[in-house]
């Protein structure tokens, strides 16, 4: 071919235009790419900081129902009436010991009258040397406190909740600048209140907790209603107002004014915090309390961009790699000029078209030896790599939604599913005329084992536990696990209270034979308690406190027992 021929000009024009068209399509595809996967990870961040949210909420939810089956205990029991003595409120300290062993959180547990301003009947607290009850003698008036004189009027079953602060307590365990909060609900008799069951749970345990299962490479962030610092990667950001100093989340992160003064509910926004590595930061506005007294608490999860545009640069090496290709493959198309040559590129073309709509390329001349077969196959390559990065996604996806409905320990779903499920199964009892229950299952001193033979010992009981209950179900009944020892199993389609009694009996048997953990044999019981539907209520929540109420009184009956609420 001579220099100046019009095959030698044509085959220039069409190297040219087949280089210049290649680039045009990596460009677009890579910038297309690029933009739909930072757009996809910024609603996968949004998405679990909104599953963070709901466990946020579940878990203080979780200390609520704790404040209001106490209350409603301490109203049952009559502990806060003229006729009640020493050994009503010896009771009712042993149940707030109890519920203290099981939330090692919880670092006071008080019953306050409303008369007398506000003095205290029964105080369980918890020191460096354990728990401790304190003498009638050093009860104090609490009268004059938010959680006593905002919580009287509160109807039965609602709770008051304050804000986050510095605990100046000495003699609790942690001492006096451990952040904490307060919940306190009414002891109502007779539609009186008579007084409050107050709550003090300490903060950076629970938060701890909260953001426990968070996948690596994530930034927790978590501010009050005045943008307050409560969680930051930098410890000596929080609690600032309780040194004197404020520190705002608005300085960090402008956009989130926005969240504080109530013009939006949830927001991704982009920064460079403190002159470093700049970071994507989705945050969500989560309402606390009462609704009339508008609190609330601002909830945020980052990650660096480069996290985020790291799929990107691979992409990008990709597509350069083809565009390579492309173009040796376009010099040789451009000599040959002829039909064997130009219908592979027609093909390339039109997988390349196929892969931009998001479709699976089907044919390419991958089997050809020449230049086109080895595009061919570096386009199959990419394509490969393409969709493994979107099943990795999507897999990740998957998995928060399985966490956001399971217990990852265990594998049973989690109380977030258990009340679904529950919900439906009081649809069909509606429906059937045929009543449910809800068994709540307890295990008898668990905290001895966990302190005894260790906590992987702990969790590996726990797994057998599941097990266990798992395989004594009938088909089409569920149990899950609420958290620590406590599982609930849900039962529907039932004859009565007998088939009940008999599925409580099924799963106390399930405890008879020891777990066998790592060639040890480890005894396990448990008290059950028992509500059915419609008789003990017709809600989700009635029915699960109904049968927890069932389950302390096993354990008042002396434990590896079951009792009907």
């Amino acid at each position: 071919m001579k220099p100046g021929s019009i095959a030698f000009r044509l085959s220039l024009l069409l190297a040219a235009f087949s280089v210049f068209a290649a680039a045009l399509a990596s460009h677009y595809t890579f910038v297309t790419s690029r933009s739909l996967l930072r757009e996809r990870a910024e609603h996968y961040l949004m998405t679990t900081t909104e599953v963070l949210g709901r466990h946020l909420q579940s878990s203080l939810q979780a200390v609520s129902r704790n404040a209001v089956t106490l209350a409603a205990l301490a109203a049952a029991q009559g502990a806060l009436e003229e006729h009640a003595g020493e050994p009503v409120r010896r009771t009712l300290a042993q149940a707030f010991a109890a519920e203290m062993d099981s939330h090692p959180d919880y670092l006071q547990i008080r019953l306050i009258s409303a008369g007398a301003h506000g003095l205290e009947q029964v105080r369980v607290q918890r020191q460096p040397t354990g728990l401790q009850r304190v003498l009638d003698a050093e009860l104090q008036e609490k009268g004059h406190f938010p959680y006593v004189f905002e919580a009287l009027p509160l109807p039965a079953g609602q709770v008051y909740m304050s804000e986050l602060a510095a605990t100046r307590d000495e003699a609790l365990a942690g001492g006096g600048d451990l952040p904490s909060y307060t919940l306190s609900a009414p002891v109502v008799h007779n539609g009186h209140a008579l007084g409050v069951v107050v709550i003090q749970v300490a903060a950076r345990p629970f938060l701890q907790g909260v953001s426990a299962d968070l996948p690596d490479g994530f930034q927790l962030y978590m501010s009050n209603r005045w943008g307050d610092w409560l969680m930051h990667p930098d410890p000596s950001q929080t609690f600032g107002f309780d040194r004197g100093q404020r520190v705002f989340i608005q300085d960090s992160f402008p956009d989130a004014a926005r969240l504080i003064n109530g013009q939006s509910q949830q927001l991704v926004t982009s920064v460079n915090e403190s002159g470093g590595e700049p970071v994507v930061a989705a945050f969500v506005r989560l309402p606390i309390g009462s609704e009339p007294e508008q609190r609330f608490w601002v909830l945020g999860l980052a990650q660096p961009v480069s996290a985020i545009e790291g799929e990107a640069s691979v992409l990008g090496r990709s597509i350069v790699q083809v565009l390579l290709l492309l173009c040796v493959a376009a010099l040789v198309l451009a000599v040959l000029v002829s039909r064997v040559v130009t219908e592979p590129l027609k093909a390339l073309a039109q997988a390349t078209r196929v892969l931009g709509t998001g479709q699976r390329v089907q044919a390419l001349p991958i089997e050809r030896t020449d230049e086109i077969g080895e595009l061919a196959r570096s386009f199959q390559l990419m394509e490969e790599q393409v969709w493994q990065q979107m099943t990795q996604l999507r897999t990740s996806h998957n998995a928060m939604d399985h966490l956001a409905h399971h217990d990852a320990l265990t594998g049973l779903p989690n109380r977030r599913m258990v009340e679904a499920r529950l919900a439906q199964a009081l649809q069909r009892a509606e429906h059937t005329q045929r009543p449910c229950a809800v068994l709540f299952v307890d295990l008898d001193h668990f905290k001895n084992i966990n302190d005894g033979l260790g906590h992987d010992v702990g969790d590996a009981v726990l797994r057998g536990v599941a097990q266990r209950l798992s395989q004594a179900l009938r088909v089409g009944d569920m149990v899950g696990r609420l958290g620590g020892d406590e599982f609930v199993v849900v039962c529907q389609d039932l004859g009565g209270e007998e088939d009940a009694t008999q599925l409580a009996l099924k799963l106390k048997a399930q405890f008879d034979q020891p777990l066998l953990i790592e060639g040890l044999p480890v005894q396990i019981q448990a008290s059950i308690g028992i509500a059915m539907a419609p008789r003990d209520g017709t809600e989700v929540r009635a029915l699960l406190t109904r049968a927890d109420m069932g389950m302390y009184r096993a354990k008042q009956n002396g434990r590896n027992t079951y009792s009907f609420s």
